[in-house]
């Protein structure tokens, strides 16, 4: 049995006590693949780099949806309309 975690994904954000934090989608795909994932929130906008905007929040649900991952709960906490 894998051990479960609560997975916060934002860039820039103080990380919740009893969360692991994601600032990208890449760390965000690698704990999907190591741990079972209770709460999952979720930023829209995770930054930039050299070469423009990064993979959103967005992009990340649109992963989870395709490759049918799963999270007990999901919350968005993003400041984006």
């Amino acid at each position: 049995m894998r051990r479960k975690i609560n997975l916060y994904l934002d860039d820039l954000r103080d990380c919740p006590k009893d969360f692991e934090v994601a600032r990208n989608m890449d760390v965000a795909k690698k704990l999907f693949e190591d741990y079972d994932i209770g709460i999952l929130s979720l930023d829209h906008d995770l930054g930039e780099d050299e070469n423009g905007i990064l993979p959103t929040g967005y992009d990340f649900v649109k992963y989870f949806c395709e490759y049918g991952l799963y999270a007990e709960s999901i919350y968005i906490h993003t400041a984006n309309p």
